[in-house]
């Protein structure tokens, strides 16, 4: 049964982890790279516009969806199929992905504005972009147990 299931979920398996590995990596970037430049320099109206190229927005748009897409999807057609073990970490997996979800929305809808914003002072970019290094570090955190409770029961 399990070498069945593990057979059957493989395609959408693979799909949701390289999804959330895209996730993960682009907000572990930002992370390491982007916000502690931010933070060095927090420059009023330095970040580019919400659908330009190198936006974070631009990149996660179509690729968060889809990901939560996939995870539902996986849960909601092997759901029945699979031990509840298996259940509940796909159960933790989506709630992962909500609160990584919530946060973001919340960053991109009130904390990333600021940083576009040629009348902000160099203190309100800077007080912005450290919530967002601890918001994004809870993020980054929640995608990684989402990764890891979307894939840990494959090792069968």
């Amino acid at each position: 049964m399990e070498i069945e299931v593990l057979r059957r979920t493989r395609k959408l398996s693979v799909a949701l982890t390289a999804l959330l590995g895209m996730w993960f990596f682009g907000n572990l970037y930002e992370q390491i790279v982007w916000n502690p430049q931010l933070l060095a320099d927090p420059r009023p109206g330095s970040l580019v516009g919400e659908l330009a190229w190198g936006s974070p927005v631009f990149y996660y748009l179509p690729w968060v969806p889809i990901t939560f897409i996939a995870a539902a999807a996986l849960r909601v057609r092997f759901g029945a199929a699979v031990p509840a073990g298996v259940r509940r970490a796909w159960n933790l997996g989506l709630g992962a992905l909500a609160v990584g979800l919530a946060i973001k929305v919340v960053l991109v809808t009130r904390v990333n504005p600021v940083f576009r914003d040629a009348a902000a002072t160099s203190a309100q970019v800077h007080d912005n972009a450290v919530v967002w290094a601890f918001a994004n570090g809870v993020v980054v955190l929640a995608v990684a147990a989402a990764l890891y409770f979307f894939t840990a029961w494959r090792r069968v």
